[in-house]
Order: structure tokens, then sequence, then C-alpha cells
């Protein structure tokens, strides 16, 4: 026999009730009061911004107020000639110590290093039956003359022979140098 079953439960139909006079009022009267104590803390507020504002006004007006009095005492100050007179030395010293410092790095006045490399290659080298007479180095170390005698002609690179004795000697006297166009160093191989 077939059974009916019945899935109807009064219990979970909508227990809402209607909205009501009371409720409603209720609900007004909240939202009123939130929104009085809002406006009530705004204003408030505002006033202590407003308040803040006028403070804030009054110190711009009277810091403007002592800029404008300092720079009129700027304006009325005078140079003082011995303050400007060191600023044109100082800054006269300092063109001059810069170009000085370009001139140096600049390889102008030569191997700022010294003879000492030149020197030391040198001392590096040895040749039988050579012997060096003479090193003439110029200021700016390019250009150099060496003076020297030699047992043979053929162990200097084309030898300068200079028989000083009239006769036969038993050596070789040699000049070898570089050359360079500035007179200075010219002056400096002689």
């Amino acid at each position: 026999m077939p059974q009916q079953i019945n899935l109807f439960n009064p219990a979970f139909l909508d227990q809402r009730g209607r909205l009501t006079l009371k409720t409603a009022l209720m609900g007004w009267l909240a939202v009123a009061l939130l929104s009085v104590a809002f406006a009530g803390y705004a204003g408030m507020r505002n006033r202590q911004l407003a308040q803040q504002e006028r403070e804030l006004a009054a110190k711009v007006t009277a810091a403007q107020a002592e800029m404008q009095r300092l720079a009129g005492q700027v304006a009325n100050r005078k140079q003082d000639p011995l303050i400007t007179a060191d600023i044109a030395r100082l800054e006269s010293e300092i063109k001059g110590r810069d170009e000085v410092m370009a001139v140096l790095k600049g390889g102008a006045l030569g191997d700022t290093r010294g003879f000492s490399e030149h020197l030391r290659a040198f001392a590096r080298q040895s040749f039988e039956g050579v012997w060096l007479t003479g090193l003439h180095i110029a200021a700016t170390g390019k250009d150099v003359a060496l003076e020297g005698r030699a047992l043979r002609a053929e162990q200097v690179p084309v030898p300068d022979p200079a028989d000083k004795s009239g006769g036969r000697s038993p050596y070789i006297e040699f000049r070898l140098a570089t050359s360079s166009d500035t007179p200075a160093a010219k002056a400096a191989v002689r």
C-alpha cells in the first residue's frame, strides 16, 4: 500500500512579522540620534581646525614679516672690501693650481716620476767590451744622450767614432742621442 509522505513543516515558514509603526519609529529615531551626534562631532572638529588655521596664518604672516625685515638688512649691508679681495685672490690661486694640475696630468712636462726608470734600465744591461762615460737626460725625460767607449765598432749601433789621440786607439768613442723638436730638449742634450 502506498504511503503518503507530507514534506510540509510549518516550522520552516517565514516567521518575520510585518514592519510595525513602533519599530519604524525606533529605527528613524536611532538614525536621527546618530546623525545629530556625527554633526556635533563634525562641527566641533571644524571649529578646532578653523582655530588651527587662524594660528598658522598668524605664524605665516609673522614669518613673512621677519623675512622681509632680514632681506632689508641684507640689502643694506655693504660688502667688506678685504673679504672681496681675499675671495678674488683665492679664486686666482685655485685657477693657477688647476692649470698646474692640468699640465702635470697632461704629461707636457714629460715623465713626472723622475729619471729612476732610465737608470734602472741601464743597470739591468751589461755588454762585454762596452762602457759608458756619460749619460745626459733632458728635463722632460724624452731626450737621452749616451756617451761611451767600445772595443769594437760593431758593438754599438751606428757609431760615430772619434779618434782624439791622433793615432789608433784600442777603443772607439761613441755618442748616441735621441732628437727632439723642442729647443729646450736640444739644449739639454748638447
